[in-house]
């Protein structure tokens, strides 16, 4: 692909992800409750959500993602509800510090995390499939073009994310005192139900 096309698909990609969604809230919730480090790996969770779909999206197969947009209903729920259940897990928790929290929360299940909310929505795909075929032609794919755009549309949408990452780190430096904690808890955990209902409808 020439650098202009990589370029225009990368502005593209970022116009996507920067826009309010799940992603973005659930990100900045996970920074301002648990740190940068969490963040981060829910964030890549969330682009190996996103480049699935890019991968699916790709092959341009039609069929197939009629398909998974009727699976991805259940998918979608399932992960609404689960999304539902840590926000109400994080609401009801006491007034503790960042740092016991951070401790509990594994790689394994913020990756999990992340590519539920990146991951469950069956939009996404109806994205990709609706703009990639304006940067390239998805019926002459060669390997090296599909690891060209899962690169770009990679780095871009964590590039997107981070920024949401440092955004938490601020609010998290500005609240980092024992009194408010609890009340942190309760706006983090509403801020993930509120993520949950979002996938749901959304």
């Amino acid at each position: 692909m020439e650098l202009l096309t990589l370029l225009s698909l990368m502005f593209a990609t970022f116009v996507y992800a920067v826009s309010p969604g799940p992603g973005i809230f659930a990100v900045l919730a996970t920074s301002t409750r648990y740190g940068p480090v969490a963040a981060l790996w829910l964030s890549i969770g969330h682009v190996i959500g996103d480049i699935l779909y890019v991968s699916i999206a790709m092959f341009a197969l039609t069929i197939l993602a009629q398909t998974i947009e009727q699976a991805m209903v259940y998918v979608k729920f399932f992960g609404a509800a689960y999304l539902l259940y840590i926000g109400f897990q994080q609401y009801r928790s006491m007034g503790v510090s960042f740092e016991e929290d951070k401790r509990r929360k594994s790689i394994a299940h913020l990756l999990f995390s992340g590519f539920l909310v990146g991951g469950t929505n069956p939009k996404t795909i109806i994205y990709y499939l609706s703009f990639l075929p304006i940067f390239i032609d998805l019926n002459n794919l060669t390997l090296a073009t599909e690891m060209q755009v899962i690169v770009v549309v990679g780095i871009t949408v964590l590039f997107v994310l981070s920024l949401a990452n440092l955004l938490g780190l601020k609010l998290r430096r500005s609240i980092e005192n024992p009194g408010v904690i609890q009340k942190v808890n309760k706006i983090t955990g509403i801020t993930m139900m509120l993520v949950g209902v979002f996938v749901a409808l959304y």
